[in-house]
Order: C-alpha cells, then structure tokens, then sequence
C-alpha cells in the first residue's frame, strides 16, 4: 500500500499534538500535585475521593459544633457556679437568721442583703449567650428562663424542660444546655419560698421571737439545699459532657487524619514517577519532531 506525503504529514502531526498533549497533562499534574485531573483520570478513585471529601465537610461541621456547644456548657457550666456560691451564701444568711437572738431590725437588714442575692440568682438564671439566647430556657431560647410579677410576687417558669441538641459526630446528638425547670422545678419553689420569706423578714410588724418564723426559715433551709444538690447534679452533667465532646473531638480528628491519608493516596501525584513519564513524553516528542524534519528533507529531487 502506498502511503501518500499527506498521510505522513498527519501521522506526524497526530503524534506530535499527542505527545504535546499527555506532556501538557503531565505538567498541570505536577504544578498542581494532583494526579487526578478530571474523573476520567480514574473514576473509582474519583469517586473514593468525592466520598472522603464529603465525609471530611461533615467532620468540619462537627468540629464547629463541638466548639459551640463546648463554649455554651462553659458559659452554663460558670453561671451554676456562681449561683452554687450565692444559694450557700443564702444558706449562711439563713442558719444566722434563725440561731433566735435576732431582733427585728436585725432580721429586716438580713432580709435586704438576702434581696440583693435573690436578684442575682434571678439573673443567673436569665443569662444570655453572645448571640442573645436564654441559656436556661429549653428549647424557647428567645424567652426568658423565669419571669417575676411584682403584683404577685411570684417568680414562673417562662421556659421549658426541653434540650437542645446538637450533632457532634456520625450518628451521635448532645445536649447543649440544663433547663431552669431541672433546677429549680416547674414551680420555682425555692426562689418563691425565698421571696415569701424576704416579705415576712422585712414585715414592720415582724415578731422575731415568733416560732413560726423561724419555722418558715427552717423549711427556706430545706427547700435551698434540695435546690442546691439539683445545681451541683447539673454542675456534674455538664462536666461529663465536656468530656464526652472532648473524646469525640479526639475521635474525629483521628478519623479526619486517616480520610487525608486516603485522599493524598488516591489523587496525589507520585513525583518519581512522573519524572520518569515527563523524560520520555519529552524523547517521544523530540524523536517525532526530528522524525518530522527527516522524512520533509527528502524527495526524488535530493537523490538526483
């Protein structure tokens, strides 16, 4: 079979736009460091890839959960602190209050300074985070924890005893927050109880030698500390919590380590390799030019 100059002339041309082009590829692979271009590259890689990726997102998305649910058990986990220290200060107020040598005026200044904690335990209870969420409230995070009616003076739970949850890992929820209603109950006996009491201790007509009033303080007592074990048994959850999201956060980042591993042994480029390739795909294209040039130098014109 004859072959024409022109057939020749394209063969040289497919081989050289060829070479060109498996050396271009090459190329990006290496200033890219990535071995897989486009799926077709290796499809089953691709998509092994594509499922590390996306497995990958979701332990980021964990990890920021982790973090904002850590930093919301921090904020409750302090505020519980604060009000475990305000109830014992109650309770020392109390126990002083109800030793029977008091006199009226005595138990009145008492009651004042018993006032401003009651404030303070009020507001604790209240607390916010930094996008203006009620901490306490449940899952009714734009409502207060508890309200106060002055014209009752009665303290209610606005709130409720639902958890807010979050996701921290394939398959697992946390809860981000303690309830007002777990700690002080669906009634707010013990700041009630304290409110009453207030208003007796600071009655003009107060009677401290009156043995109902020190009974009325003596139950105060009682209804405090059973309130205050609710706070420390809170104080406990939130810390075993903390823990649990620690060990998770240690899971992750180990499955996170292990998913880079796969995915820089999947699409990452072997550089030894690929020098190898880039050597020859550069010789195929030089024979191939040179080639070229040769079979164009000759004709029946040269040989005469």
């Amino acid at each position: 079979m004859r072959i024409t100059n022109s057939q020749i002339t394209a063969m040289m041309h497919n081989s050289m736009n060829a070479s060109s082009a498996e050396l271009s590829k090459l190329m990006q692979q290496m200033a890219t460091s990535q071995r897989i271009l486009l799926p077709s590259d290796d499809p089953i890689a691709s998509v092994r890839v594509l499922r590390v990726q996306r497995e990958e997102a979701s332990l980021e998305q964990y990890a920021k959960n982790i973090a904002n649910v850590s930093g919301n058990l921090s904020t409750q986990e302090a505020n519980l602190k604060s009000t475990s220290d305000a109830m014992l200060n109650v309770r020392d107020l109390l126990i002083w209050a109800g030793n029977g040598a008091n006199t009226s005026e005595d138990l009145a200044a008492m009651a004042g300074e018993l006032s401003i904690i009651e404030d303070t335990l009020f507001s604790f209870a209240n607390v916010r985070d930094e996008e203006g969420r009620y901490l306490f409230s449940g899952t009714l995070s734009d409502t207060p924890a508890l309200s106060f009616d002055a014209a009752t003076q009665t303290y209610s739970l606005t709130g409720n005893d639902k958890h807010r949850q979050a996701a921290v890992a394939n398959g697992v929820l946390v809860d981000e927050n303690v309830t007002a209603a777990s700690v002080y109950g669906t009634g707010v006996d013990m700041l009630n109880q304290l409110r009453g009491l207030l208003n007796t201790l600071q009655d003009p007509a107060l009677d401290s030698s009156d043995p109902a009033v020190r009974q009325q303080i003596s139950d105060m007592i009682d209804t405090l500390d059973d309130s205050h074990g609710r706070v420390l048994g809170a104080i406990t959850e939130l810390g075993g919590r903390q823990n649990a999201l620690t060990l998770l956060t240690d899971s992750n980042e180990e499955v996170s380590l292990v998913n880079r591993k796969i995915e820089g042994e999947l699409s990452q480029l072997d550089y030894a390799g690929a020098s190898i390739d880039l050597n020859n795909y550069q010789l195929a294209l030089g024979a191939t030019q040179k080639t070229y040039l040769k079979i164009n130098e000759m004709s029946l014109f040269s040989l005469l």
